[in-house]
């Protein structure tokens, strides 16, 4: 009876030690993550891109479409800082602006919703996420266009930075679905403050739902299917079995994203190049609106 006892927290200990793991991998911190790159920002005399998110942004759990927009970049000699945060929402993103003006940005850029469209789709959704990330209030539509509209205005007032919005990556790939529905109805309003603040406004949405409709793709599985431990599943595969994420998206009947969530590279390639065609229609400026020297 003993030994039983004893290997039964054994193996317990072994599972909270993976799970701790696995969530310490999940939130690493970039090295180009804001914290690190503020320092830099007086002696680095490059365009800097700071794009702000959630774990899309983040790119731990989500295919790393900052460091793709790096790699493409990195000839022309700019920098970008990975201003994304795991699991967050507007009103999270904007308690943590004076980090990105810090970085004295050339352009700025924020993709946050898709938590907020979460926490919508039901009161459950919505007391979990409130506990979690320490909300003072019951996420809505109308919080969400409150603390959009006053980022873009504190981002607008800090730095002459250009701003563009992103326009969110759907909830699952089933149009007909509820998930995917509101995720328009977010998207909506994301561009409607785009135009009330004056802000660039990227169809990163839109683009996806064409190259799903281009493609002819039929979704495998409904949001409805979606449970909390899909998450925890593709963290296995990708840093226990070191899988790709296209590879958990085929398994999981998806063709941009991995888990009803988060993108696979076909995904982060759409806002990668929403982003790039942002960057290259304009000139960059810094936190006192003047232009920048470009780096040979």
């Amino acid at each position: 009876m003993a030994t039983v006892l004893m290997i039964t927290v054994g193996l317990a200990g072994g599972v909270i030690g993976l799970y701790r793991w696995l969530q310490f991998q999940s939130d690493r911190l970039p090295t180009n993550a804001p914290e690190r790159m503020a320092a830099e920002a007086d002696t680095f005399d490059c365009p800097t891109v700071v794009c702000v998110g959630d774990s899309i942004t983040h790119g731990r759990t989500s295919s790393d479409y900052v460091a793709l927009l790096q790699k493409r970049f990195r000839p022309k000699g700019y920098r970008f800082v990975n201003a994304g945060v795991n699991g967050e929402l507007a009103y999270n993103a904007l308690q943590r602006l004076a980090a990105v003006t810090a970085c004295r940005p050339s352009w700025v850029t924020l993709m946050v919703g898709t938590n907020d469209v979460y926490a919508a789709l039901s009161t459950a959704n919505a007391h979990e996420t409130m506990e979690q990330m320490g909300l003072p209030e019951r996420p809505t539509r109308e919080t969400f266009r409150r603390y959009l509209t006053e980022i873009c205005l504190q981002l607008r007032n800090a730095t002459a930075a250009p701003l563009a919005l992103l326009s969110l990556p759907p909830l699952g790939e089933d149009p007909a679905h509820r998930a995917f529905q509101l995720t328009a109805a977010y998207t909506r309003i994301i561009q409607s403050v785009a135009h009330e603040t004056g802000c660039a406004y990227l169809p990163v949405h839109e683009r996806m739902r064409s190259y799903l409709e281009n493609h002819g793709h039929q979704p495998g599985r409904s949001f409805g299917e979606y449970r909390d431990g899909m998450g925890l599943a593709v963290k296995v595969r990708r840093f226990l079995l070191h899988q790709s994420f296209d590879a958990i998206s085929r398994r999981n009947g998806f063709c941009l994203l991995t888990d009803f969530f988060h993108l696979n590279d076909a995904g982060a390639a759409i806002v990668a190049d929403a982003v790039a065609e942002f960057i290259l229609s304009g000139e960059p400026q810094d936190a006192i609106c003047m232009p920048r020297r470009r780096c040979l």
